[in-house]
């Protein structure tokens, strides 16, 4: 039991929990604002996460246009 690691995600989709604590799947492709200006991501911009994967340190990561960013710099539009 100690070894068991529960994913509540796959490549193609997440769960979430909105504004009114509803939990529900969200699917790709789905719209993310960056709030943080990455690599050549400009703070506003309006993105298309196509994939979700997660790093060695099981942290949550977007695959946007062929590249991999944190979470951490989106906020998910549509949900």
């Amino acid at each position: 039991m100690d070894d068991q690691f529960v994913h509540n995600y796959d490549s193609y989709s997440m769960f979430i929990m909105n504004e009114q604590s509803k939990i529900r799947r969200l699917y790709t492709p789905f719209s993310v604002l960056c709030t943080e200006t990455i690599d050549e991501v400009n703070i506003g911009s309006t993105l298309c996460v196509d994939e979700i994967f997660d790093d060695e340190d099981d942290i949550l990561l977007y695959k946007i246009n062929g590249n991999l960013y944190s979470y951490k710099y989106f906020i998910i539009l549509e949900y």
